[in-house]
């Protein structure tokens, strides 16, 4: 993937990937565990586990639409905490815990936004989600002023499709931390980090700044 996707660009990718694939998936490891033992049985029942979690999700974005009415976020909440429980082995579980944290900062409540986010790193294993919970949560901790555990949190990320975010990042915490030679040069690295004909004027507007002062 390019690294000028976003981070909502990147969980889109995986989910068109996982709606493509994630049956299939589980119906080829399905195939080398079961063996001669209700091969057939347990197919099915993935399959039927696999939709259950895709319908559920679904009941779930449908009740983003409007995150405005109560009824709604504690419908999010629900479905999210459910696919946590029951459905932690699909995709669908990890890409809940992304809203509900979205859900959690719109409404103040931050440490809960990283819980979930946490929660994201610790259950899945594509590297691209844990990547985008660690940045969230590194914005979070920004927010909150606790500058050397966001600092610490950036600097876990190693993917080098997110270097642009996370060397932008990187200079932001920096410079709230009063280290603006330190800014300057993360920033620079994320300009640097940008490939072809791609702009990002808001990093150039950052870096000016800095020049300047």
């Amino acid at each position: 993937m390019s690294e000028l996707k976003t981070e909502e660009e990147q969980i889109e990718a995986f989910k068109n990937w996982w709606k493509k694939n994630g049956t299939s998936l589980v119906l080829a490891v399905s195939i080398g565990v079961a063996g001669y033992f209700g091969t057939q049985a347990w197919i099915q029942s993935e399959e039927n586990h696999v939709s259950e979690a895709s319908a559920l999700y679904q009941n779930m974005m449908d009740a983003t639409s409007d995150l405005k009415l109560e009824s709604n976020q504690k419908t999010v909440a629900f479905i999210a905490n459910q696919l946590a429980d029951d459905y932690s082995d699909t995709g669908y579980a990890a890409f809940s815990q992304l809203i509900l944290a979205r859900l959690a900062v719109e409404k103040g409540e931050l440490d809960e936004a990283i819980e979930s986010l946490n929660q994201v790193k610790e259950t899945t294993e594509d590297a691209s989600l844990r990547t985008i919970s660690s940045l969230r949560i590194a914005r979070i901790l920004l927010e909150k002023q606790e500058l050397d555990a966001a600092l610490s949190q950036v600097n876990e990320i190693v993917s080098e499709e997110f270097t642009v975010q996370k060397q932008e990042l990187k200079g932001d915490i920096l410079l709230a931390s009063g280290k603006k030679d330190e800014a300057r040069a993360a920033y620079e690295a994320a300009n640097n980090a940008l490939t072809g004909s791609a702009s990002h004027p808001l990093l150039n507007i950052k870096l000016q700044d800095l020049v300047k002062s």
